[in-house]
């Protein structure tokens, strides 16, 4: 048994050197953000606020999205922040840690670096060890920092031990999908079927967990995001979902070393699926090989952006009588609450309607990003694994491979922006039939499209950092991060405005999306989004002349 293990510990300092950089970016991001909220959620939701939605949560459509409510009896700002940002901040920690574990196991065996490893002293499971307990030291080093960091900001109901316990929940929950991804690398055969079967298990983590919240609890106590709830953060800091969530640690991370154990160094349980024996016409040129490299990713976020903008539509009839009693969520959407004070019932529905779509356009449009700029870093993650080399060794040219990327990457853009208005659209009109539905399809294409100048900037981006700056690529990821940050923030009023302006989704315009006559819909200032556009073209351009001229690496 010894001998399974020998050099671990080398091991763990080879996979920490490489970390260094990427989980640094990672561990401050996040420390950052909830470092960031936690004082802007108190200064915008003083008691009285809290005490109103407080009230008001105890809402199918609340309970679903962010799980049930505890401390409403002394809802502190702490109580609140838990209940609103635990699951959420979890959710990005278990993200962080399929990438980590993806990375340092598979992604190894796929590439060739793990049988170089294994030519050496080193026991069979000594690497899946290594990127387990390395695994562990980087959530210990996340859930330290996220309680420091939220304990400096001195917020209401916030103590030492509260903030801490916080951090080793989110890290718990970490170490969890950390395990199964552990598992699910045993499993395929292949990086790309390790990743989705990962985030597959958190999908299907957080869909038990909603069913269970406004269901049978049951089914929340077996997902590990319900686990991590049932914590109650600053409130109770129960920490017997805490010890169960260790269990499922230690038992997901027994079952991958047996399955380690056991099987061929490169090959999965999963066996493969045979490609074909010759390829199709479509792969015979730049472009086509492309477009089969982006395939998979087209359709599964096509379908993402579909159902998840079509949940919103499923609960369309009481986001009304919900968001009416609370000023806040009314601020983040857009509609000053003294306009609601005096008129009637039905107008304010109607107002409150077209400012949810409104929101909810916006919000999914910061998820379509995702896929977006995936497709146009692609081409880097390529050059990086060395498949470049070998096509443009033949009559393909540098400049054209790139924008055969860059050209998906734009039709991308408007394809989730298309599924995401069929998805709000055609879910709102099963919900309250076809006479009824308050949304007017030609005015949420409008108020989706124009994000897309936007998209043209943030692609410009990583064209332009895959041109000039290819080792600093990762740097669009960074500032999508902030993107995100300011779009959901800059609501909240604790931003300065020369910040928020720093993003592009600052210059896009609020269109309304109903058939309501007491709103006329914003006026597109077609001068900035021309602006934006030229922007693009100019990073695009940028960035393809210096592809053109640099080095592989």
């Amino acid at each position: 048994m010894k001998g399974l293990y020998n050099n671990t510990l080398m091991l763990i300092k080879f996979i920490l050197k490489r970390e260094r950089v990427i989980s640094l970016i990672w561990v401050l991001s996040l420390v950052l953000i909830s470092s960031a909220i936690a004082p802007g959620m108190a200064s915008l939701f003083d008691d009285e606020a809290r005490a109103q939605f407080a009230a008001v949560y105890d809402n199918p459509v609340m309970v679903a999205m962010l799980g049930p409510i505890y401390g409403a009896d002394n809802y502190t700002a702490g109580a609140m922040y838990g209940g609103m940002m635990l699951l959420w901040y979890a959710i990005a920690v278990a993200v962080m840690n399929v990438f980590i574990v993806v990375r340092h196991t598979r992604a190894n065996e796929e590439q060739g670096r793990e049988e170089v490893i294994r030519s050496l002293p080193v026991g069979r499971l000594a690497n899946i060890n290594a990127v387990m307990i390395s695994a562990a030291i980087i959530n210990g080093i996340l859930a330290v920092a996220t309680g420091f960091g939220l304990f400096v900001t001195s917020v209401e109901g916030m103590d030492f031990a509260s903030c801490m316990f916080y951090g080793a929940a989110t890290g718990m929950a970490g170490l969890v999908f950390a395990a199964i991804t552990a598992v699910f690398c045993q499993l395929s055969s292949n990086t790309s079927g390790a990743m989705g079967l990962s985030f597959m298990s958190l999908g299907a983590a957080y869909a038990l967990r909603a069913a269970g919240d406004v269901g049978n609890e049951t089914l929340s106590l077996i997902s590990p995001l319900g686990l991590v709830q049932r914590s109650k953060a600053f409130v109770e800091n129960d920490a017997a979902p805490l010890a169960g969530l260790l269990v499922i640690v230690l038992a997901f991370t027994a079952l991958a070393y047996k399955l380690n154990s056991v099987r061929d160094l490169g090959q999965g349980f999963i066996p493969a699926r045979p490609g074909r024996k010759t390829a199709s016409k479509s792969l015979l040129s730049p472009f086509g090989l492309s477009l089969r490299l982006l395939r998979n990713t087209i359709i599964i976020w096509s379908a993402v952006m579909f159902i998840g903008a079509g949940s919103y539509g499923s609960v369309i009839s009481d986001i009304p009588n919900f968001v009416s009693e609370s000023p806040e969520y009314l601020q983040l959407m857009g509609i000053p609450h003294e306009m609601l004070e005096h008129i009637p019932d039905e107008t304010k529905a109607e107002i409150i309607v077209d400012g949810f779509g409104a929101y909810v356009t916006s919000m999914m449009s910061l998820i379509a990003l995702i896929p977006v700029l995936i497709a146009a870093l692609k081409l880097r993650s390529e050059e990086k694994e060395g498949r470049v080399e070998h096509l443009l060794s033949r009559a393909v040219s540098r400049s054209g491979y790139l924008l055969c990327f860059t050209a998906i990457s734009i039709v991308m853009s408007v394809i989730m922006q298309v599924a995401t208005v069929l998805g709000l659209y055609y879910s709102t009109e099963a919900v309250l039939g076809g006479e009824s539905n308050p949304f007017v399809l030609q005015s949420l294409f409008k108020a989706s499209l124009v994000c897309l100048p936007a998209f043209w900037v943030m692609i410009g981006i990583a064209v332009l950092l895959t041109g000039l700056f290819p080792k600093l690529s990762g740097i669009a990821w960074g500032y999508y991060g902030f993107v995100c940050f300011s779009s959901l923030i800059g609501g909240m009023a604790v931003l300065p405005d020369w910040l928020t302006k720093l993003s592009p989704m600052a210059f896009i315009p609020e269109i309304r999306v109903t058939c309501s006559e007491l709103f006329v819909s914003d006026e597109v200032n077609l001068v900035t989004l021309t602006a934006m556009c030229g922007v693009a073209v100019l990073l695009i351009g940028a960035g393809v002349a210096g592809y053109r001229n640099r080095d592989m690496t």
